[in-house]
Parts: C-alpha cells; structure tokens; sequence
C-alpha cells in the first residue's frame, strides 16, 4: 500500500500498489490525476564557510574600535605560554582559531564582527 495524491483535487489516499498500476495499465479513468506521493529527501546540511585569514592588525584594530585594548592586553598575559607565543609571533589567524573566538568572548565581543573578513588578506 503506497499514498497517492491527486494532483487534480488535493485528496490523499493510500492504494494497493498492484491494483493502481492495473488501472493505469488499462488506461482506468478513475486514476486520472493521481501521483505516487514520493517522500522528498531532506536536504543535505549546507558546508560551513571555508575559514578564512584575520590579520592580527585588522583583530587588534577593531578591539581598539571597541575600546577593548586594555581588557586584550590583560587577557594576554594570562594565557598560556604557547598561546601567548601564539599571539605575539603570528601574523594572522584563521576565523575558526578556537582560542582567538575563546578571547574575544571572554573580551565580550562578538567573534564574527571581530574576525570578519579582512580586506587586506583574501
């Protein structure tokens, strides 16, 4: 047993497979309009965004434009020491680097608006 909609009316209703495509076969006019109701697949989740590249320029400067500097500067000094390596010799960070969107929370910044795209680097 399958559901057919019809396509002429709206009904749905569920019939016997074989005695459907009997029917058909026959060219029954009783059938007219009425469509196998295939389940539609869900859609595949779409990809998250490729990460991209943040100057440490461009995050430093937009903590500057939150009035954020001091609050970094502290911050900084009580990570880690690898992370601290991190922060000091790195040029750049990618907009998915955990620990960057771990301090500009901790900073209370949103981490999209901080490591949004960055002009100078593509």
């Amino acid at each position: 047993m399958s559901w057919y909609k019809n396509t002429n009316t709206g009904e749905e209703r569920q019939f016997n497979d074989a005695w459907f495509d009997a029917c058909v076969a026959a060219g029954n006019p009783k059938v007219d309009g009425w469509m196998l109701m295939v389940p539609q697949p869900t859609p595949p989740e779409p990809p998250p965004p490729a990460p991209y590249r943040v100057s440490k320029d461009t995050i430093t400067s937009r903590i500057v434009q939150a009035n954020k500097l001091n609050d970094l500067m502290a911050l900084i000094a009580t990570l880690p020491a690898d992370q601290q390596f991190l922060w000091s010799n790195f040029a750049w960070f990618w907009s998915t680097n955990p620990t960057v969107i771990g301090m500009c929370q901790q900073l209370g910044l949103d981490p999209t608006v901080i490591l949004a795209s960055d002009p100078y680097l593509t």
